[in-house]
This record gives C-alpha cells, structure tokens and sequence, in this order.
C-alpha cells in the first residue's frame, strides 16, 4: 500500500513539472541551468546539426503535444509547421533572438529564460533565480578566467579570419578579426578569394570555424594562407564534455587558447632556429676568414722562402 501511494505521490510531482521544448540543446542547456527539476526538458534538434536545416519526425510532433512552452531562436522555418501538426493549440512559443556564444550573451540567455519560468511557473519563482543567480555566478568566474589567460597570451597580437557565428566570440576574446565569412554554401568563388586575400594581406594567424555549419572550407583558407584551422561548436553535446552552457563555452575557450599557446611555441622554436642559423653563418664567416689568413700566411711564407733562396 505504501509503495501504492508513493508511486502515485511521484506522478503528481511529475505532472506538475512543467515540459518545455526547446528547439536545440544551446536552448534545452541554458533551460537546465533555470529550471533544475521543476521543468521536463526536450530538444528537438541534434547537437551536430544547424537548426535551419532540420527534418522533422513523427517522434517530434508527439513532443510537441504535451509541451507548455517551446523556445526558440527564430532560425527554424519548420516550427510553425511542427505546431500545427501537434495539434497543441495553447503552447506558448517564446522567441530567443540572438547569440549566446560568449559568456555575457549567454548570462543574457539565461535572465530572460529565468524571467520566462517564472511568470509561467510564480510559484517557483524563486527556485528559479536562485538558480539563475549560481549559474550566472559560475559563467561569471570562468569568464574572467578565460579572458585573463587570453591577455596573458596576447591575443590582441593574433589576427584571424572566422565564420560569423564564431565571430563575437573571438572578439569577445580579444583576437582581431581580419574578415569573417557567412555559411560556405552561400559564398561564391569571388568570396572565397577575398577570404584568402584578405588572411594572407593581414597575416592571419587561425581560421575559426563554425563545426555546424562545415569545416571543409576553412580547411582549405587555412592550407592556403597557413594558418590554423581552430573548429568551434555553437551547441551543447556535439562535441564530448559539453553538456552544458559553460561546458561549451569553455570548451570553445580552450581550443582558442591552444592554438595561440601552439603558435607563439613554433614561433619560439622558428626565432631559435633562425638564432641558430645566424650563429652558424657567423662561425662560417670567421672559418672562412680563417683559412684565408692561413693561405695568405702560407703565400706570404713560399714567397719570403723564394726571396731567399734566390739572394
């Protein structure tokens, strides 16, 4: 009986959870942070994938149905689509607009989703700043670190080329971003070329790209103009160990600052070559005179024996 009553205690808890959609694990990781277990938690899209081109499955409508609410970020024209086949004609659709890729913006994120909570749910809305409050604490105390290492690194030194969804963060970082670049399927060759000019013109030292919107191009500039290809992610879980908002932010944070780490390292090792080399030039130079001295000494001796042997 007691088992009875407490199986039936958990499924008031559960239904009283509120289920909030969200279009992509960024959103369903930044939801987390708020709402804890006060909130059921799905996204749709996988962590791999751009939100503008996902494919919707039977599995997705039936999510919908039982949402409350649904966030998204506006880039996905299937949504609308997604909702009327749901048939879930009270959900509230809340809107995102906006990056959430650097440390602020994602502080930024996270404000409005606690505001969102905790209008639907007043109940728990204290629950709900609580929360926010800790992970904007936690987003805070990382970001200072993260940008005292790239001072440290003197980012402000390493000029880069990145796709336009990596940008605000690398100028969030310090890098000087020479040129950045739109979805390579929207590039023509005339873009493409102007890319490579403008790297080689300014002696860019990383291409930063954008993992979900395809790494081949930036490959191929960083081949071209020699520089790094540094591949950043824009979505909790695509890459491992980053299940969360600052996972990821501190994941693409690292990739940066080891590339920037592994160059000023090769050009520590090219300066010693170079040194290197220098010394051997100059040693070089003095065994070359060196042995002109010793021929000239030699000359100059035949030529004083001659002299005598002739008197």
């Amino acid at each position: 009986m007691v088992s009875v009553l407490l199986l039936h205690a958990a499924t008031i808890i559960a239904d009283d959870t509120i289920t909030v959609v969200c279009t992509t694990t960024a959103l369903e990781a930044l939801a987390a942070e708020v709402g804890g277990d006060q909130i059921t938690l799905i996204s749709l899209v996988q962590p791999g994938v751009c939100p503008s081109h996902f494919d919707v499955k039977p599995s997705h409508i039936a999510e919908v149905q039982s949402a409350s609410v649904i966030l998204y970020h506006g880039v996905e024209p299937w949504l609308e689509d997604l909702v009327t086949a749901s048939g879930n004609e009270s959900v509230e659709r809340i809107l995102l607009e906006g990056r959430w890729n650097t440390p602020p913006f994602a502080v930024n994120k996270i404000e409005e989703i606690r505001d969102v909570l905790s209008r639907i749910d007043s109940e728990n809305a204290s629950f709900y700043s609580q929360n926010a409050e800790q992970a904007i604490g936690e987003i805070n105390q990382m970001a200072e670190a993260i940008q005292a290492e790239a001072h440290s690194l003197q980012t402000e030194n390493v000029p880069v080329l990145c796709m336009d969804w990596q940008k605000s963060l690398a100028e969030w970082m310090g890098f000087p971003v020479v040129a950045a670049y739109a979805p390579p399927e929207t590039l023509s060759m005339k873009d493409i070329n102007d890319l490579i000019a403008a790297g080689k013109n300014e002696n860019a030292i990383l291409v930063i790209d954008n993992l979900q919107s395809g790494t081949a191009l930036g490959a191929e500039i960083a081949a071209e103009i020699g520089a790094y290809q540094v591949v950043l992610t824009n979505f909790p879980r695509a890459v491992p160990e980053t299940d969360t908002i600052g996972d990821m932010l501190e994941y693409n944070a690292r990739q940066l600052l080891n590339a920037v780490e592994k160059y000023h390292k090769e050009e520590k090792i090219l300066e010693l070559e170079s040194e290197l080399e220098k010394e051997k030039s100059i040693r070089q130079i003095f065994e070359a005179i060196a042995i002109l001295l010793l021929i000239l000494c030699i000359v100059e001796a035949v030529v004083f024996y001659m002299r005598r042997k002739a008197a």
